[in-house]
């Protein structure tokens, strides 16, 4: 299953799990309205991005993400908190919110996709479609053996595309397990299904959710 990105909002759901998209380049207005139910944190992260551009999409982004969690948890968006797991992922405090909501979110140039899953670790991420010219070392050294020889295999053509569907999948299961790339992951695919999506043509995603 390939869901498709149509307009703003909900790309798929099923089981549980619930994936939406947003576009970020909006006129100024909306960002401002957007920004103005983040918090202090969030406001100097993002005063500490030197684009314009890349101001805007921050905010928008992380508007949007408290806008659709406080939807689900009938609080208001300004009234959203989070805490920081031991190896910095972002979560709901379930003693506040009163439920196990779990979330995980990715962007990529002007796209940014939002994952929720009830009472399941989930994680998603999202690529633009671009040349990445160190794609084979990359692969040689993060794929698995099998895989890496799978991808090997691949057309010239089809290697970038190829190469992004793989590299969406290991964020996605190292954002849902609270790690980062930089470490060991060691996971057993059983546990987990992991659905590719296209956010917007011209980008690729992936999902993963605890089984």
């Amino acid at each position: 299953m390939t869901p498709v990105f149509e307009t703003d909002g909900l790309v798929f759901k099923t089981d549980g799990l619930e994936v939406l998209a947003f576009m970020l380049d909006m006129d100024q207005d909306a960002v401002d309205d957007l920004g103005l139910c983040l918090n202090d944190e969030e406001r100097r992260r993002a005063l500490r991005l030197k684009l314009g551009r890349d101001r805007r999409r921050f905010v928008a982004t992380h508007g949007h993400l408290r806008h659709v969690l406080a939807a689900r948890l009938g609080l208001r968006p300004s009234d959203i908190e989070f805490e920081i797991g031991r190896l910095g992922k972002p979560r709901l405090p379930r003693r506040k919110c009163g439920a196990d909501l779990r979330f995980s979110l990715s962007r990529s140039a002007d796209v940014a996709v939002i994952a929720l899953a009830n009472d399941r670790d989930v994680g998603v991420d999202i690529e633009a479609i671009l040349p990445v010219p160190e794609a084979d070392e990359i692969a040689a050294l993060c794929l698995p053996a099998s895989e890496h020889a799978s991808y090997a295999a691949q057309e010239p053509e089809r290697r970038p595309t190829d190469f992004l569907e793989r590299w969406t999948r290991l964020e996605a299961v190292s954002k849902a397990m609270g790690c980062g790339l930089g470490q060991p992951i060691v996971w057993d695919e059983r546990n987990w299904t992991a659905t590719g999506f296209v956010p917007k043509p011209g980008y690729v995603g992936t999902v993963v959710v605890r089984n």
